[in-house]
């Protein structure tokens, strides 16, 4: 219709100016109104032409979202065992079945964090890693020191297989930092499946014979309470039972406001370091800290009102509620934030994550979908109800209401994550762990403590500058 309009309005014109031709001057102005208008509509159904028929130049599709996971088998090094590993299994089963690709992950123990480590960096040495493990951070980094791990934020900012806005504003800020290496330009080098913090657990049965109703809010009230309840005698073999290593190192001296690694460098031999160890050797002399012989002593000790504190992970919740059930129920213990010096209380955030090993485009990209759906939030929901684990999504509280109410210390502890500061994740933190770990042993043994300390970070720095 609209060419026969076209090719009608041309014929108009060519009639008009034919009689143009014979017209006197006053008709000209007449005909010259009629070209104008004719053109009008000409233009205007030429117009009305070429915007039908352009289209858009669709913008090309970023270099993730081209390739095609179809049918990917991938392997998965795991630590978990009991329990934790039938949950895992069951879920890695679901997977399997439901996702759209045909991925099949295949999951393998590859023993406990430390043996699991050493089996791994013996894999990249053979030139045989899986396709994904479960890692710390820190040892995520030192995999990539030789080019074996695969950066993470492509995969995230995918325009396919990505996560939108909404999903990185749902995932707890501090989970992720903790897997953003400043080694690597700030890159994910590792992925959040869950975190766990470090927490005071406390026997209130024993504070309130020692006379308090509460547990300490400041380390000067903790090295109180602890000699008022070593002053009780009988079967109490101190106030504080004293595990040590790293972790606990962290939250001595991050509660009162100082660092352990800063632009690279170990700077843990500052006054808050000191502070903390000097208050932990002078408990040691006085009787009121000791340590425990036992693995898990410290739990035993404190579930059979042997002591009064211990230090340790969120993730041991299950096992707490079963020592106090064993060894002490009629007892009252609770957990509490560490005591703090800083203004705004601080809780060491810690957990494994998950790395990807360079292998294919298509099976690190199938490595990258099963860490997407793992920690998508009904599956971290999941999880974290059957490992104790917190999820990484803030939406997963929705779906743990009734886990909530039936777990209020576990609820309790997560008010907590806004509190959150993670240790560092740098390639050579594994060996500076061992480090610090050995030096707080000299320091309880009677060793000063800040030349130990001095020397402890001489030996930490080289360890990191050799990476």
């Amino acid at each position: 219709m609209k060419h026969k309009v076209w090719f009608g309005t041309v014929a108009i014109v060519m009639v008009v100016a034919m009689v143009l031709a014979a017209c006197t001057p006053q008709t000209i102005e007449v005909t010259r109104e009629v070209q104008k208008e004719v053109t009008k509509e000409v233009t205007k159904v030429v117009e009305k032409e070429v915007v039908k028929e352009v289209t858009p130049t669709p913008e090309p599709l970023d270099a993730i979202s081209q390739i095609d996971p179809t049918g990917q088998e991938i392997v998965f090094w795991h630590v978990s065992t009991k329990k934790h590993e039938e949950v895992l299994l069951d879920m890695i089963d679901e997977f399997n079945a439901t996702n759209e690709w045909g991925i099949k992950v295949i999951p393998e123990y590859g023993g406990y964090y430390g043996d699991i480590y050493k089996k791994i960096m013996a894999a990249l040495a053979a030139g045989e890693p899986p396709d994904l493990a479960v890692a710390y951070p820190n040892q995520a980094a030192d995999y990539a020191l030789n080019g074996d791990v695969v950066a993470l934020d492509d995969y995230v900012a995918s325009a396919k297989y990505g996560l939108t806005e909404a999903d990185l504003q749902d995932i707890f800020p501090a989970f992720l930092a903790g897997d953003r290496n400043p080694y690597y330009d700030n890159k994910l080098m590792s992925f959040p499946p869950n975190r766990s913090m470090e927490v005071l657990y406390y026997n209130k049965t024993l504070l309130e014979q020692a006379g308090y109703d509460h547990p300490p809010a400041t380390w000067a009230e903790f090295e109180e309470m602890s000699k008022a309840v070593t002053a009780l005698g009988g079967d109490v073999l101190g106030g504080y039972a004293y595990v040590g290593g790293a972790s606990n190192f962290a939250t001595y001296t991050f509660t009162r406001g100082g660092d352990i690694i800063k632009d690279g460098k170990a700077v843990f031999n500052g006054p808050e370091a000191v502070e903390a160890m000097t208050m932990i050797q002078r408990m040691f002399q006085e009787g009121t800290a000791y340590q425990p012989a036992e693995k898990y002593g410290d739990q035993t000790d404190v579930s059979s009102n042997k002591a009064a504190f211990a230090l340790g992970s969120t993730a041991g919740l299950k096992y707490w509620v079963s020592a106090f059930e064993t060894n002490a129920p009629d007892s009252e213990w609770g957990i509490a934030l560490p005591p703090h010096e800083t203004t705004e209380p601080v809780v060491d955030l810690y957990g494994p994550s998950v790395c990807v090993f360079k292998t294919t485009p298509e099976r690190q990209l199938a490595a990258w979908l099963f860490i997407k759906w793992f920690t998508d939030t009904e599956q971290t929901a999941r999880w974290a109800k059957d490992s104790s684990y917190f999820p990484v999504r803030a939406s997963a509280a929705a779906e743990m209401t009734d886990y909530f109410a039936s777990k209020p210390l576990y609820a309790k502890a997560w008010s907590w994550v806004k509190y959150g500061r993670t240790e560092p994740n740098i390639p050579g933190w594994q060996e500076v762990r061992g480090i610090i770990g050995n030096a707080m042993t000299e320091i309880i043994n009677g060793a000063d403590v800040q030349s130990t300390l001095d020397k402890a970070v001489e030996e930490a720095n080289a360890a990191l500058s050799s990476q």
